[in-house]
Protein backbone atom coordinates (compact mmCIF):
# COMPACT_ATOMS: atom_id res chain seq x y z
CA UNK A 1 0.00 0.00 0.00
CA UNK A 2 1.94 3.30 -0.59
CA UNK A 3 0.39 5.92 1.64
CA UNK A 4 -0.53 9.61 0.96
CA UNK A 5 0.44 12.82 2.65
CA UNK A 6 -3.24 12.68 4.07
CA UNK A 7 -2.99 8.96 5.71
CA UNK A 8 -1.36 8.94 8.99
CA UNK A 9 1.59 6.73 9.42
CA UNK A 10 2.22 5.12 12.66
CA UNK A 11 4.55 1.97 14.17
CA UNK A 12 1.43 0.41 16.12
CA UNK A 13 1.88 -3.56 16.95
CA UNK A 14 -0.91 -4.45 19.04
CA UNK A 15 1.77 -7.29 19.94
CA UNK A 16 4.71 -4.89 21.55
CA UNK A 17 5.35 -4.87 25.10
CA UNK A 18 5.23 -0.88 24.48
CA UNK A 19 1.23 -1.68 24.07
CA UNK A 20 0.75 -4.00 26.61
CA UNK A 21 2.20 -1.36 29.59
CA UNK A 22 -0.48 1.42 28.07
CA UNK A 23 -3.09 -0.10 25.98
CA UNK A 24 -6.07 2.70 26.71
CA UNK A 25 -3.67 5.46 26.25
CA UNK A 26 -1.82 4.11 23.07
CA UNK A 27 -5.15 3.64 21.47
CA UNK A 28 -7.08 6.58 22.40
CA UNK A 29 -4.21 8.68 21.37
CA UNK A 30 -4.42 6.76 17.70
CA UNK A 31 -7.92 7.20 17.56
CA UNK A 32 -8.12 10.99 18.16
CA UNK A 33 -4.89 11.04 15.33
CA UNK A 34 -7.36 8.87 13.07
CA UNK A 35 -9.67 6.26 13.03
CA UNK A 36 -8.16 4.65 10.81
CA UNK A 37 -4.22 4.83 10.25
CA UNK A 38 -1.55 2.59 8.40
CA UNK A 39 0.60 0.71 10.79
CA UNK A 40 4.16 -0.16 9.15
CA UNK A 41 4.41 -3.45 11.91
CA UNK A 42 4.17 -6.67 10.48
CA UNK A 43 4.62 -6.01 6.71
CA UNK A 44 1.79 -3.06 6.94
CA UNK A 45 -1.66 -3.27 7.77
CA UNK A 46 -4.53 -0.60 8.38
CA UNK A 47 -5.31 0.01 11.98
CA UNK A 48 -8.82 0.85 12.62
CA UNK A 49 -10.16 2.37 16.02
CA UNK A 50 -13.04 4.13 15.46
CA UNK A 51 -16.45 2.62 16.31
CA UNK A 52 -18.31 3.20 13.44
CA UNK A 53 -15.35 2.29 11.53
CA UNK A 54 -15.42 -0.62 12.98
CA UNK A 55 -18.98 -1.45 12.68
CA UNK A 56 -18.59 -0.43 9.07
CA UNK A 57 -16.21 -3.29 8.36
CA UNK A 58 -17.59 -6.06 10.60
CA UNK A 59 -20.80 -5.72 8.76
CA UNK A 60 -19.08 -5.15 5.00
CA UNK A 61 -18.19 -9.08 5.42
CA UNK A 62 -18.19 -8.90 1.68
CA UNK A 63 -15.52 -6.54 1.25
CA UNK A 64 -13.64 -7.13 4.85
CA UNK A 65 -13.23 -10.84 4.45
CA UNK A 66 -12.13 -13.20 6.68
CA UNK A 67 -11.07 -15.08 4.01
CA UNK A 68 -7.34 -15.14 5.15
CA UNK A 69 -7.75 -15.75 8.74
CA UNK A 70 -8.56 -13.62 11.69
CA UNK A 71 -5.32 -12.69 13.25
CA UNK A 72 -2.15 -10.38 12.29
CA UNK A 73 0.39 -11.91 11.93
CA UNK A 74 -0.97 -15.33 10.99
CA UNK A 75 -2.21 -17.39 14.15
CA UNK A 76 0.60 -19.89 15.38
CA UNK A 77 -2.55 -22.45 14.87
CA UNK A 78 -3.39 -21.42 11.50
CA UNK A 79 -5.08 -19.42 9.78
CA UNK A 80 -7.82 -21.17 8.31
CA UNK A 81 -10.22 -21.55 11.47
CA UNK A 82 -13.46 -22.32 10.99
CA UNK A 83 -16.12 -21.05 10.66
CA UNK A 84 -14.76 -17.50 11.62
CA UNK A 85 -11.79 -17.54 8.73
CA UNK A 86 -15.09 -18.03 6.27
CA UNK A 87 -17.63 -15.76 4.88
CA UNK A 88 -21.52 -16.09 3.92
CA UNK A 89 -22.72 -18.23 2.31
CA UNK A 90 -20.27 -21.03 3.23
CA UNK A 91 -19.66 -19.24 6.66
CA UNK A 92 -23.24 -20.18 7.69
CA UNK A 93 -23.23 -23.93 6.76
CA UNK A 94 -20.55 -24.62 9.07
CA UNK A 95 -21.69 -22.13 11.86
CA UNK A 96 -25.49 -23.80 11.86
CA UNK A 97 -24.35 -26.94 13.31
CA UNK A 98 -22.23 -25.37 15.80
CA UNK A 99 -24.69 -23.25 16.74
CA UNK A 100 -26.89 -25.79 18.17
CA UNK A 101 -24.62 -26.77 20.13
CA UNK A 102 -23.72 -23.01 22.32
CA UNK A 103 -27.17 -21.38 21.75
CA UNK A 104 -28.92 -19.68 24.90
CA UNK A 105 -31.20 -22.59 25.15
CA UNK A 106 -28.44 -25.12 24.72
CA UNK A 107 -26.18 -23.51 27.39
CA UNK A 108 -28.93 -23.33 29.62
CA UNK A 109 -29.38 -26.60 30.13
CA UNK A 110 -25.98 -27.00 30.89
CA UNK A 111 -26.35 -24.12 34.05
CA UNK A 112 -26.62 -27.21 36.54
CA UNK A 113 -23.69 -28.69 35.57
CA UNK A 114 -21.76 -25.63 35.28
CA UNK A 115 -22.44 -24.18 38.25
CA UNK A 116 -21.47 -27.51 40.38
CA UNK A 117 -17.94 -27.53 38.83
CA UNK A 118 -17.81 -24.05 39.54
CA UNK A 119 -18.58 -24.02 42.81
CA UNK A 120 -16.54 -27.05 43.44
CA UNK A 121 -13.64 -25.26 42.28
CA UNK A 122 -14.02 -22.14 44.09
CA UNK A 123 -15.28 -24.02 47.62
CA UNK A 124 -11.37 -25.78 47.16
CA UNK A 125 -10.08 -22.65 47.30
CA UNK A 126 -12.05 -21.44 50.71
CA UNK A 127 -10.48 -24.43 51.76
CA UNK A 128 -6.63 -22.99 51.04
CA UNK A 129 -7.23 -19.86 52.21
CA UNK A 130 -5.22 -18.74 49.68
CA UNK A 131 -4.45 -18.75 45.60
CA UNK A 132 -3.56 -17.24 42.49
CA UNK A 133 -7.29 -16.84 40.29
CA UNK A 134 -5.43 -16.92 37.07
CA UNK A 135 -4.78 -20.74 37.26
CA UNK A 136 -6.63 -21.86 40.13
CA UNK A 137 -9.64 -20.68 38.98
CA UNK A 138 -10.01 -18.84 35.51
CA UNK A 139 -7.77 -21.01 33.46
CA UNK A 140 -9.40 -23.82 34.46
CA UNK A 141 -13.50 -23.79 34.98
CA UNK A 142 -13.69 -22.46 30.61
CA UNK A 143 -11.29 -24.81 29.44
CA UNK A 144 -13.07 -27.92 31.76
CA UNK A 145 -16.65 -26.66 29.64
CA UNK A 146 -15.24 -26.45 26.33
CA UNK A 147 -13.70 -30.18 27.22
CA UNK A 148 -16.91 -31.15 28.17
CA UNK A 149 -18.80 -29.97 25.20
CA UNK A 150 -16.61 -31.98 22.67
CA UNK A 151 -16.73 -35.09 25.12
CA UNK A 152 -12.51 -34.96 25.56
CA UNK A 153 -11.07 -35.85 29.16
CA UNK A 154 -10.75 -32.37 30.99
CA UNK A 155 -7.36 -33.47 32.52
CA UNK A 156 -6.15 -32.54 29.50
CA UNK A 157 -6.93 -29.16 30.02
CA UNK A 158 -3.09 -28.32 31.26
CA UNK A 159 -1.40 -29.69 28.29
CA UNK A 160 -3.59 -28.08 26.06
CA UNK A 161 -3.36 -24.49 27.69
CA UNK A 162 0.36 -25.02 28.18
CA UNK A 163 0.66 -25.40 24.01
CA UNK A 164 -1.86 -22.62 23.32
CA UNK A 165 -0.72 -20.10 25.83
CA UNK A 166 3.19 -20.64 24.85
CA UNK A 167 2.55 -19.81 21.15
CA UNK A 168 -0.02 -17.01 21.34
CA UNK A 169 2.48 -15.29 24.05
CA UNK A 170 5.19 -15.55 20.67
CA UNK A 171 2.59 -14.69 17.92
CA UNK A 172 4.19 -11.26 17.13
CA UNK A 173 8.06 -13.20 17.09
CA UNK A 174 10.18 -13.51 14.22
CA UNK A 175 12.95 -15.43 16.17
CA UNK A 176 13.60 -18.94 14.46
CA UNK A 177 12.83 -20.77 17.99
CA UNK A 178 9.98 -19.48 18.72
CA UNK A 179 8.53 -20.21 15.24
CA UNK A 180 9.84 -23.90 15.36
CA UNK A 181 8.45 -24.28 18.95
CA UNK A 182 5.25 -22.79 17.44
CA UNK A 183 5.14 -25.37 14.61
CA UNK A 184 5.51 -27.97 16.71
CA UNK A 185 2.49 -26.78 18.98
CA UNK A 186 0.50 -26.67 16.30
CA UNK A 187 1.26 -30.61 14.64
CA UNK A 188 0.91 -31.90 18.67
CA UNK A 189 -2.42 -30.10 18.60
CA UNK A 190 -4.04 -31.26 15.65
CA UNK A 191 -2.46 -34.68 16.24
CA UNK A 192 -4.67 -35.22 19.64
CA UNK A 193 -8.01 -33.30 17.46
CA UNK A 194 -7.52 -36.56 14.83
CA UNK A 195 -7.40 -38.82 17.63
CA UNK A 196 -10.13 -37.73 19.21
CA UNK A 197 -12.05 -38.08 15.84
CA UNK A 198 -10.96 -41.57 14.76
CA UNK A 199 -12.13 -42.69 17.97
CA UNK A 200 -15.38 -41.45 17.89
CA UNK A 201 -15.47 -42.64 14.13
CA UNK A 202 -14.95 -46.26 15.90
CA UNK A 203 -17.05 -45.10 19.34
CA UNK A 204 -19.71 -42.43 18.69
CA UNK A 205 -20.27 -40.60 21.75
CA UNK A 206 -23.36 -37.80 22.30
CA UNK A 207 -20.55 -35.41 22.30
CA UNK A 208 -19.78 -32.50 19.67
CA UNK A 209 -16.70 -34.19 19.03
CA UNK A 210 -18.96 -37.29 17.61
CA UNK A 211 -21.03 -34.67 15.30
CA UNK A 212 -17.97 -33.08 13.97
CA UNK A 213 -16.34 -36.37 13.32
CA UNK A 214 -18.94 -38.05 11.89
CA UNK A 215 -22.07 -36.15 10.36
CA UNK A 216 -22.49 -34.99 7.22
CA UNK A 217 -21.78 -31.05 8.15
CA UNK A 218 -20.31 -29.69 4.95
CA UNK A 219 -22.85 -29.54 1.95
CA UNK A 220 -24.22 -32.88 2.86
CA UNK A 221 -20.91 -34.33 3.20
CA UNK A 222 -18.49 -35.09 5.93
CA UNK A 223 -15.82 -32.91 7.51
CA UNK A 224 -12.23 -33.77 6.57
CA UNK A 225 -9.59 -34.41 8.77
CA UNK A 226 -8.14 -30.43 7.95
CA UNK A 227 -11.64 -29.26 8.34
CA UNK A 228 -12.04 -30.83 11.79
CA UNK A 229 -8.58 -29.65 13.09
CA UNK A 230 -9.68 -26.25 11.41
CA UNK A 231 -12.93 -25.94 13.70
CA UNK A 232 -11.53 -27.78 17.18
CA UNK A 233 -8.54 -25.60 17.28
CA UNK A 234 -11.26 -22.32 17.12
CA UNK A 235 -13.29 -23.91 19.71
CA UNK A 236 -9.94 -24.69 22.02
CA UNK A 237 -8.51 -21.48 21.17
CA UNK A 238 -11.77 -19.56 22.16
CA UNK A 239 -13.44 -21.63 24.57
CA UNK A 240 -9.98 -21.62 26.61
CA UNK A 241 -8.12 -17.41 26.88
CA UNK A 242 -11.31 -14.82 26.24
CA UNK A 243 -13.33 -15.98 29.63
CA UNK A 244 -10.25 -16.28 31.40
CA UNK A 245 -9.62 -12.65 30.49
CA UNK A 246 -12.37 -11.07 31.43
CA UNK A 247 -13.09 -13.29 34.95
CA UNK A 248 -9.66 -11.89 35.94
CA UNK A 249 -9.90 -8.24 34.59
CA UNK A 250 -13.50 -8.00 36.38
CA UNK A 251 -12.13 -9.61 39.53
CA UNK A 252 -9.21 -6.95 39.65
CA UNK A 253 -11.47 -4.13 38.71
CA UNK A 254 -13.64 -4.96 41.51
CA UNK A 255 -10.68 -4.90 44.38
CA UNK A 256 -9.54 -1.63 43.03
CA UNK A 257 -13.46 -0.34 43.15
CA UNK A 258 -14.84 -1.64 46.25
CA UNK A 259 -17.78 0.02 45.80
CA UNK A 260 -18.59 -1.51 42.43
CA UNK A 261 -18.15 -4.84 44.34
CA UNK A 262 -20.43 -3.76 47.32
CA UNK A 263 -23.38 -3.48 44.78
CA UNK A 264 -22.79 -7.17 43.55
CA UNK A 265 -22.89 -8.73 46.98
CA UNK A 266 -25.70 -6.58 48.22
CA UNK A 267 -27.50 -7.30 44.57
CA UNK A 268 -26.35 -10.53 42.55
CA UNK A 269 -29.05 -9.66 39.67
CA UNK A 270 -26.08 -6.87 38.73
CA UNK A 271 -23.84 -9.53 38.06
CA UNK A 272 -24.74 -9.99 34.16
CA UNK A 273 -24.87 -5.57 33.99
CA UNK A 274 -21.41 -6.29 35.44
CA UNK A 275 -19.66 -8.91 32.85
CA UNK A 276 -20.98 -7.00 30.28
CA UNK A 277 -19.14 -3.54 30.93
CA UNK A 278 -16.16 -5.03 31.94
CA UNK A 279 -16.17 -7.13 28.90
CA UNK A 280 -16.71 -3.62 27.13
CA UNK A 281 -13.99 -2.22 28.67
CA UNK A 282 -11.45 -5.13 28.80
CA UNK A 283 -11.41 -6.42 25.59
CA UNK A 284 -10.71 -10.26 26.23
CA UNK A 285 -10.35 -10.13 22.67
CA UNK A 286 -8.44 -7.47 21.66
CA UNK A 287 -9.09 -6.80 18.00
CA UNK A 288 -9.93 -8.97 14.48
CA UNK A 289 -8.30 -8.63 11.01
CA UNK A 290 -9.64 -8.77 7.73
CA UNK A 291 -8.69 -8.43 3.81
CA UNK A 292 -9.54 -6.20 1.68
CA UNK A 293 -11.14 -7.84 -1.30
CA UNK A 294 -11.49 -4.34 -3.08
CA UNK A 295 -10.43 -1.01 -3.57
CA UNK A 296 -12.62 1.26 -0.80
CA UNK A 297 -12.82 4.25 1.64
CA UNK A 298 -13.18 3.63 4.76
CA UNK A 299 -12.47 6.54 7.73
CA UNK A 300 -11.55 8.55 4.82
CA UNK A 301 -8.47 6.68 3.44
CA UNK A 302 -8.64 4.49 0.47
CA UNK A 303 -7.78 1.07 1.32
CA UNK A 304 -7.15 -1.48 -1.79
CA UNK A 305 -7.56 -4.57 -2.65
CA UNK A 306 -5.36 -7.04 -0.52
CA UNK A 307 -4.04 -4.96 1.59
CA UNK A 308 -4.93 -6.35 5.69
CA UNK A 309 -7.21 -4.31 8.09
CA UNK A 310 -7.11 -4.34 12.00
CA UNK A 311 -10.15 -3.47 13.64
CA UNK A 312 -9.45 -2.67 17.14
CA UNK A 313 -12.63 -3.90 19.02
CA UNK A 314 -11.28 -1.90 22.69
CA UNK A 315 -10.78 1.20 20.95
CA UNK A 316 -14.07 1.14 19.53
CA UNK A 317 -15.18 0.24 22.96
CA UNK A 318 -13.40 3.42 24.47
CA UNK A 319 -15.16 5.72 21.62
CA UNK A 320 -16.59 8.60 23.52
CA UNK A 321 -18.53 8.93 20.07
CA UNK A 322 -19.88 5.79 20.67
CA UNK A 323 -20.12 5.37 24.93
CA UNK A 324 -20.45 8.45 27.07
CA UNK A 325 -17.48 8.22 29.70
CA UNK A 326 -16.60 5.05 27.90
CA UNK A 327 -13.73 4.57 30.63
CA UNK A 328 -15.74 4.09 33.80
CA UNK A 329 -17.66 1.42 35.07
CA UNK A 330 -21.78 1.96 33.99
CA UNK A 331 -23.95 -0.33 35.70
CA UNK A 332 -27.17 0.18 33.43
CA UNK A 333 -25.36 1.52 30.58
CA UNK A 334 -26.87 0.93 26.71
CA UNK A 335 -23.91 -1.28 25.12
CA UNK A 336 -26.35 -1.98 22.12
CA UNK A 337 -23.50 -0.69 20.41
CA UNK A 338 -20.58 -2.55 21.95
CA UNK A 339 -18.14 -5.04 19.89
CA UNK A 340 -16.85 -6.54 22.67
CA UNK A 341 -18.20 -9.91 21.73
CA UNK A 342 -17.65 -8.71 17.92
CA UNK A 343 -20.17 -7.59 15.14
CA UNK A 344 -22.44 -9.15 12.08
CA UNK A 345 -22.02 -12.35 11.13
CA UNK A 346 -19.18 -13.30 13.22
CA UNK A 347 -20.66 -12.02 16.42
CA UNK A 348 -18.87 -14.50 18.74
CA UNK A 349 -20.37 -18.07 18.56
CA UNK A 350 -19.58 -18.80 22.59
CA UNK A 351 -20.99 -15.47 23.88
CA UNK A 352 -23.50 -17.39 26.18
CA UNK A 353 -21.61 -19.76 27.54
CA UNK A 354 -19.04 -17.10 28.27
CA UNK A 355 -21.41 -14.97 29.76
CA UNK A 356 -22.91 -18.33 31.90
CA UNK A 357 -19.60 -18.98 32.86
CA UNK A 358 -18.59 -15.37 34.24
CA UNK A 359 -22.17 -14.83 35.89
CA UNK A 360 -21.33 -18.14 38.13
CA UNK A 361 -17.92 -17.99 38.78
CA UNK A 362 -18.84 -14.24 40.45
CA UNK A 363 -22.13 -15.64 41.72
CA UNK A 364 -19.33 -18.45 43.69
CA UNK A 365 -16.57 -16.38 44.46
CA UNK A 366 -19.09 -13.70 46.46
CA UNK A 367 -20.60 -16.50 48.45
CA UNK A 368 -17.84 -19.21 48.79
CA UNK A 369 -15.10 -16.78 49.64
CA UNK A 370 -16.72 -13.69 51.43
CA UNK A 371 -14.27 -10.76 52.49
CA UNK A 372 -11.60 -12.10 49.81
CA UNK A 373 -8.79 -9.67 49.28
CA UNK A 374 -6.67 -9.49 45.63
CA UNK A 375 -2.77 -8.53 46.21
CA UNK A 376 -2.59 -5.62 44.04
CA UNK A 377 0.90 -4.97 44.58
CA UNK A 378 1.64 -8.38 43.21
CA UNK A 379 -1.13 -8.54 40.07
CA UNK A 380 1.08 -9.03 36.86
CA UNK A 381 -0.50 -8.11 33.60
CA UNK A 382 0.55 -10.08 30.71
CA UNK A 383 3.43 -7.96 28.68
CA UNK A 384 1.10 -9.29 25.14
CA UNK A 385 -2.15 -7.71 24.66
CA UNK A 386 -2.42 -8.71 21.09
CA UNK A 387 -4.29 -12.11 22.09
CA UNK A 388 -6.31 -10.20 24.66
CA UNK A 389 -6.38 -8.26 28.05
CA UNK A 390 -5.52 -10.58 30.05
CA UNK A 391 -3.28 -11.39 33.37
CA UNK A 392 -0.82 -13.87 34.19
CA UNK A 393 -1.49 -13.51 38.05
CA UNK A 394 -3.89 -12.64 40.38
CA UNK A 395 -3.12 -13.60 44.12
CA UNK A 396 -5.87 -13.19 46.77
CA UNK A 397 -6.89 -14.86 49.96
CA UNK A 398 -9.29 -15.09 52.53
CA UNK A 399 -8.93 -12.32 55.49
CA UNK A 400 -6.79 -14.11 58.13
CA UNK A 401 -8.93 -15.22 61.60
CA UNK A 402 -8.51 -12.88 64.22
Amino acid sequence: MATTPDVVVTDFDHHSEAFAQRPFEVLTELRERAPVAWSTAHDGFWVVTGHQECVDGFADYATFSSSAGPAIPVNPFGPRHIPVALDPPEHGMYRRVLNEWYSKAAIARREPEIRALVEGIVGDLAARGSWDFVPDLANVSPGAVTLGILGWDPGRRRDLLDVMSRALRSQGSKDPEALARNAEGNRWIREQILAEARQRRAHPREDLMTVLATEPIAGGRALTDEEICDTVVLLLLAGFHTTSGALTSLLVHLERNPDVRRRLEQDRDLIPDAVEEIVRIYSPATAHARIVTRDVELGGVSMHKGDWTLFVNMAANHDPDAFEDPEQVRLGRDRARSVAFGWGVHRCLGLHLARLILRLEVEAVLDLLPGYRIDLDRVVLSDHMGIGYVYLSVPARLPQEA
